[in-house]
């Protein structure tokens, strides 16, 4: 079932499709996104009129399966790398990740999608590029990161969020971060690499926040931020939340020391970004 749900998946993906697209009628969307996650065996019959719908032949479908793994493998690779670039204001790296989504080949539907996002996310993880989007742009921006199913790429999704959360107006935001909260609250159960995620959106939309002077804003984040489990992964952004609530809490001091630990630790173009007092 693992094996069938995942090459579906990858073919929808592929083609650009939605789960509702891809189940084109034959079954219903709920039990085939079961089907992909390897929870519902699907039927011989079902599963001929579904390739069928989309004019893709069995021989096709179950051809080069090794290659289709180390291909998936590669792009889950360099979406870690990319988050992780852009997360540290990285252009040098960001810059070479995208040279290297752009060089994959075949160009699948999947492919461009996922170097459209990488390109988007190059040019405005700067917080002068977003200042310098039109209203147009901004709305495409919004379209791209919510246009794929729900479940889907979820880290992703949410490392876009992250980077460009500036391309939304300051109330939009705010009720966009409410509903995270409310959604990820059991940070015990949460996959590590979302939390990553997650903690990056709470520190970019923290700063945000004291730029514009919407003190109480930055409770509910910075809240969020000290539930995190204190691991490795997440501990520059549990630092840069302390550096905010020292810098709320009037501990002038304490957040220059922090602010200097960083410079020293060679983050001297984040510290440039972050604010430096209420």
């Amino acid at each position: 079932m693992n094996y069938i749900g995942n090459k579906l998946k990858a073919l929808r993906q592929e083609l650009g499709l939605t789960q509702t697209e891809m189940a084109a009628g034959v079954i219903s969307v709920s039990f085939y996104s079961k089907v992909e996650r390897g929870l519902n065996d699907i039927g011989v019959n079902d599963f001929l009129k579904i390739l069928q719908k989309h004019n893709v032949k069995p021989q096709k479908f179950f051809k080069s399966f090794k290659s289709e793994q180390y291909d998936q493998k590669k792009i889950n690779t360099l979406i870690n790398k990319f988050v992780k670039a852009a997360n540290e204001d990285n252009d040098k790296e960001i810059k070479v990740v995208v040279q290297e989504f752009e060089s994959i080949e075949p160009k699948t539907s999947f492919i461009k999608s996922q170097t459209l996002l990488a390109q988007m996310i190059a040019t405005t993880h700067d917080h002068n590029a977003l200042k310098s989007l039109t209203e147009n742009e901004k709305r495409k921006i919004k379209k791209i990161i919510f246009q794929k199913d729900t479940d889907e790429n979820e880290y992703l999704r949410l490392a876009i969020i992250a980077n460009t959360i500036r391309v939304y107006s300051f109330d939009e935001a705010s009720f966009l971060i409410s509903n995270i909260i409310r959604r990820y609250k059991n940070v015990n159960k949460i996959d590590r690499k979302i939390l990553s995620a997650l903690s990056a959106l709470m520190v970019n939309y923290t700063n945000w926040c004291i730029e514009k002077k919407q003190f109480g804003n930055c409770s509910a984040p910075l809240k969020y931020l000290r539930k995190l489990p204190a691991t490795v992964e997440l501990a520059f952004s549990k630092i840069i939340g302390q550096y905010y609530e020292d810098i709320l809490n009037d501990k002038k001091n304490e957040a220059e020391k922090i602010k200097y630990m960083l410079i020293k630790a060679g983050y001297q173009t984040i510290v440039n970004k972050i604010v430096s007092g209420k």
